[in-house]
């Protein structure tokens, strides 16, 4: 019995004084897969904040909104439905009625974070009214930024929106 426990300290001596160190798989296969099950996630519902569908305005002029930080905005749609002349709000992939709908969601956003911003992408034939109901709704709830997100440099292209514009305080 003892001969066998010799024999099997011998060898792992043998082993460990390769040097070469041994290179476990499993673990890094586990690693990538958590950061892979991470990225996606974030993935998903970063695509779920903002509407495709939207056809920005465009603002030849318009500063880039590179000074604040994109994690503490708020991502709001407004869709116009053409048929019914009506606007369609939207946040967090949820829908709303009306900016008085919102009202409860973005005051439990603005507690969540006092730091908050509200980035309004606003199809380009809504109206002004919609607009401004909005920025109502946001103010009544403390929140005194509102960012409004267009297509720079004179494009026409949906597909390449940037946050910019004006902020009203």
């Amino acid at each position: 019995m003892a001969s066998q426990t010799v024999k099997r300290q011998r060898k792992r001596k043998r082993v460990d004084e390769d040097g070469d160190p041994e290179f476990q798989v499993a673990p890094m296969v586990d690693v990538l897969l958590v950061l892979m099950l991470f990225f996606m996630s974030i993935t998903s519902t970063e695509l779920l904040k903002k509407d495709r569908n939207l056809t920005l305005p465009d603002a030849k002029n318009a500063k880039p909104n590179e000074n604040k930080p994109h994690n503490h905005e708020i991502i709001v749609n407004i869709a116009w439905d053409g048929i019914k002349s009506v606007a369609q709000f939207s946040m967090d992939g949820m829908n709303f009625g009306s900016p008085d709908d919102m009202k409860g969601a973005l005051a439990s956003r603005m507690k969540a974070d006092p730091r908050a911003y509200v980035v309004l992408r606003a199809d380009r034939d809504v109206q002004y009214s919609n607009v401004s109901d909005l920025m109502n709704a946001c103010a009544s709830v403390g929140i005194g930024t509102v960012t409004f997100a267009v297509i720079t440099g004179g494009a026409t292209d949906k597909k390449n929106p940037a946050a910019g514009g004006a902020a009203s305080k």
